[in-house]
């Protein structure tokens, strides 16, 4: 077992020698193997962490999660406020919030539940500020929505550094690669073609692991930072995008540069506004309903007409079988094919089997075999 300090210790000693090595093909295994000693040290002390029982008991409701991230006064609990109605302690100075504070917002018929998180600070990383704890939170949300001061708006690239720094990756997807580990016969890698680090990094971040004999198959691009990625098994990918607040003590000049840069920069939606005056808030509100990738199903009985005031929520890429086992499980294994009219479906009431994928404002009525 590795204690926290000599384990975080350890791990600058080792970016420092990752620094002072230049890459060149000859250093390039062990460029890997230090990668790879820093992210075995990292899933050991966070290991630790999760079973020291340290995070908040938040409990999820609604349709879908969303964590407001920022740093202490960047305007979290005023957004609260104006998305959800609940009142949550606001004052001019830091660290107002001292606990999660969660709010329900309902839009364009889902329920999407709003937490407000004690601010993060630099260091987080580390523990400090009660760090983990609010990770635990973040985690486990569906949407990080940074709340972020347009007057101190570089603070969201300290914010995205930390979470990267404990494996919360933003708007990414999991490794689209298999492995498979064996009890002799060494490593057999296979690239299919697609452009992955050179065979002895990924033989040398594997040994790290001590997987020594296997299969590892590439079904898609993947650099070295996803490979530990995956065989680390200690990351969350979640959906992540910006609120730029305050935007009511610069001018329009000023709040369209630093919105291009982000988005330039980060490659995440941002939408100014002002928690204060509630301004841009609708907009605000269809970022968050984008960014959690939810579509509305409107069910129709057989002999009836479609219920447009209580639509079915679900996540993208549903299938009829999800439409059904939203309803009720017990029905799913009598699914004879359903009748669909809308963006899925290629004209009115088409008969689709089962597995359909069905898309925002479907129509849909099942057919059961009873």
């Amino acid at each position: 077992m590795v204690d926290k300090e000599q384990g975080l210790r350890k791990i600058d000693e080792l970016k420092e020698q990752y620094s002072k090595t230049k890459y060149n093909k000859a250093t390039n295994k062990y460029l890997g193997m230090l990668r790879a000693k820093i992210a075995g040290i990292k899933r050991e002390i966070e290991s630790q962490g999760r079973k020291a029982g340290t995070g908040y008991a938040v409990r999820k409701s609604g349709n879908a999660t969303v964590a407001l991230v920022g740093f202490p006064n960047a305007g979290k609990s005023s957004l609260l406020h104006v998305l959800t109605g609940v009142e949550s302690r606001v004052a001019d100075y830091a660290f107002t919030t001292l606990d999660v504070i969660p709010g329900m917002l309902e839009y364009s018929g889902a329920k999407i539940q709003i937490l407000d998180l004690p601010g993060l600070i630099q260091g987080a990383h580390v523990g400090k500020g009660g760090s983990m704890k609010i990770i635990s939170v973040i985690r486990v949300a569906d949407l990080v929505l940074f709340v972020i001061d347009i007057n101190n708006y570089q603070q969201l690239y300290q914010l995205m550094e930390e979470l990267e720094m404990l494996n919360i990756r933003l708007n990414q997807k999991r490794p689209n690669m298999r492995l498979e580990k064996g009890l002799a016969g060494g490593l057999n890698i296979e690239g299919n073609g697609h452009r992955i680090p050179d065979k002895d990094v990924v033989q040398s971040i594997l040994n790290e692991f001590k997987i020594f004999n296997g299969e590892v198959i590439f079904y898609a691009d993947t650099n070295d930072q996803q490979l530990l990625d995956y065989v680390a098994d200690n990351c969350v990918y979640i959906r992540g995008a910006v609120a730029l607040n305050k935007i009511d003590t610069v001018d329009k000049r000023k709040m369209e540069s630093v919105k291009k840069e982000i988005e330039t920069r980060t490659g995440m939606r941002v939408t100014p506004i002002s928690a204060k005056m509630a301004g841009n808030i609708e907009d605000l509100k269809g970022t968050v309903f984008a960014g959690l990738e939810l579509i509305r199903i409107y069910l129709k009985p057989r002999d009836g007409e479609p219920d447009f005031d209580k639509p079915l929520v679900l996540n993208k890429g549903a299938t009829v079988v999800d439409v059904v086992r939203k309803i009720n499980t017990k029905l799913v294994k009598n699914i004879k094919y359903a009748l669909i009219s809308g963006p899925s479906s290629k004209f009115s009431n088409q008969r689709v089997g089962r597995e359909h994928k069905v898309l925002d404002k479907d129509v849909v009525t099942v057919v059961f075999d009873m």
